[in-house]
This record gives C-alpha cells, structure tokens and sequence, in this order.
C-alpha cells in the first residue's frame, strides 16, 4: 500500500469531516448570536406579563419593581407593585430534569393573589397537566405564609407526581421567599 493511498483512504475523509464540523459550528453559532437576544426579550416579556397576571392589582408591568435582595434558594426573580404586593418566580427540576416554573403573587397580607405555571417542559398531557387552571385553582386563595404539603389540603396531580412534587418544591420556595422578605 503506497503512502498516496493511506492518506487516501484514512486521513483525507477524517480532514474533510474536521472541516465540515467546524463550518456547521461556525454557522450554528452565528444564528445564536442573532436569535439568542431575541429569545430572551421573548422570554423577559412573558415573565413580566405572568407577573402582571398574578397580581390584581397591577394593570402593567411598568407598575413593577425589581427586588433583588432576597437568597431563597431556586427563587429566580420576585417584583413588588406600589401597594406592596409581590410576584416571585422559582423554578425547580421536574421530570428527567425539566425545568418547571412558577410565579405567585401575594398581596401585603400574605394571600395568594394568582399562580401562573409553565410546565411546557413535562410530559405533554401528563406532567403538564399541572399548569392546568383547574388544576391550579386549589390554590386560589390560600395563605401564602405557610408551607404546604402534598397530599394534605392539597392534592398532587394523578400521574404526574414527579410534576407535581416539582410543583409544591416552587410553591414552597415562592412562600419561602415572600416569609424572607415581609
């Protein structure tokens, strides 16, 4: 076998494969550095309207202040209105490590004013069933000073109970953060 036909043969495709992954890689990185801002003004403004959704008493999200002096661990943002009342946003791992998200707001005395979940990264019409509204309304009203525990006084979604563990872990983490701040 003649050198010409061992690089031929062995080195020559393995050349050829190197580039062609580092041209994909190039463009790939490209198109993020033009979609990823993009994405996150997407994702900011659906945070902020979720916020907006959870409080009655916001009518917009320029109505809104950033609070940053909390530590609750998995809290990823909490807002106050003008009257007191805050959103808080926490987020824990759910099935196969899915991030799941909530935000709840409370009003000055510490009720529940609104609940807003995105389960988008559950098992669609299992896990995420526990963004579901009337799922969700079990915890309309409740008193947000306290820890809650599955399966008393509140009810885990059938099926989905890592989702749903997922769910009362950023409740839990929500109530937690606004007991650090009041």
């Amino acid at each position: 076998m003649s050198k010409n036909s061992t690089w031929e043969s062995t080195v020559k495709p393995v050349v050829v494969l190197s580039v062609i992954a580092l041209i994909v890689s190039f463009l790939l990185a490209l198109v993020n550095s033009f979609t990823a801002p993009i994405i996150e003004e997407h994702q900011k403004a659906a945070t902020l309207a979720a916020y907006v959704d959870v409080m009655p008493t916001v009518a917009s999200a320029s109505d809104l202040d950033e609070v940053t002096d909390f530590t609750t661990e998995n809290v990823a943002g909490v807002v106050k209105a003008t009257d007191g009342s805050i959103a808080i946003k926490a987020e824990e791992k759910g099935f196969d490590g899915g991030i799941l998200s909530v935000i709840m707001g409370f009003d000055t005395n510490g009720t529940v004013t609104g609940i807003w979940v995105d389960a988008s990264t559950q098992t669609k019409g299992i896990g995420s069933n526990v963004a579901n509204d009337s799922f969700l309304a079990q915890f309309d009203g409740m008193d947000g000073t306290q820890n809650i525990t599955l399966g008393q006084g509140y009810d885990a979604y059938s099926g989905a109970t890592i989702s749903s563990k997922a769910l009362f872990a950023a409740i839990n983490d929500c109530i937690n953060c606004y007991n650090e701040l009041a």
